[in-house]
């Protein structure tokens, strides 16, 4: 795998290690946990639908392959376990590594469409960064989630 891509998956993967480690630390009795405030959601929630957007983006968007994505069910029907999640996180962080191993420093620089059009698009380079700064925003709300759920 090229140096730029390796960069890229290994962040990628960096913040599913991290993921998983907090939500076996927060358990399945703290997964579900939601402040009581209005759009705020659980960790299982979050986790549900940073890699549903993952998977939307490399898989799809850059890898080409059909993913289906129902972003409202990811905030309705989330998984329920923690051991759920770590198979949901390790499927998605598998099928990315398959997606991005095709690519390569000048493909970074690939045109793929985005979510929120098809006609809107983003190089392969400014999609992942995307992703990476989505998840960087979803763990600090389940940071501070389960900080207040511990507090309570």
């Amino acid at each position: 795998m090229d140096t730029q891509v390796r960069e890229l998956v290994d962040a990628l993967d960096g913040v599913k290690s991290t993921v998983i480690e907090m939500v076996r630390q927060i358990g399945d009795d703290g997964i579900a946990w939601s402040p009581d405030v209005e759009d705020t959601n659980s960790a299982v929630v979050l986790v549900t639908h940073m890699f549903g957007s993952e998977a939307a983006t490399i898989h799809e968007y850059i890898g080409g392959t059909l993913v289906n994505r129902d972003r409202d069910s990811e905030f309705a029907s989330p998984l329920s376990s923690v051991d759920a999640l770590v198979a949901m996180i390790e499927r998605v962080g598998e099928r990315s590594r398959t997606a991005l191993a095709l690519e390569s420093a000048d493909s970074l620089g690939r045109l793929v469409r985005t979510r929120d059009s098809a006609a809107l698009t983003k190089s392969v380079r400014d999609s992942l960064l995307g992703v990476l700064m989505h998840q960087a925003e979803h763990v600090g709300h389940m940071q501070l989630a389960d900080q207040l759920r511990q507090a309570v």
